[in-house]
């Protein structure tokens, strides 16, 4: 789990958000935690999911040897297969 690092919070609606949570009895102050820490994990779920795919892609992609493909060659070979099948 990331945790505060007070270098990487900065801004004037963090500045608020502050405020605001230090205005709040103590059982709301974890309820506005609970949500924050299921955003952060939200957010590195999302990118976590987005690595893992872009490493099997380009192990594909190895292993099946067209690797040294740029994304236009990509590109034209879906673009003539689709054509085929039409």
């Amino acid at each position: 789990m990331t945790y505060y690092a007070p270098e990487k919070v900065q801004g004037a609606k963090t500045d608020q958000l502050f405020r605001v949570v230090g205005l709040l009895p103590e059982e709301k102050v974890a309820q506005v935690l609970d949500f924050a820490q299921f955003i952060l994990w939200q957010e590195t779920k999302s990118l976590d999911e987005t690595m893992s795919f872009e490493r099997w892609a380009e192990r594909l992609a190895r292993d099946k040897g067209f690797a040294y493909l740029s994304e236009e060659d990509v590109a034209y070979i879906v673009h003539e297969s689709r054509a085929e099948r039409k």
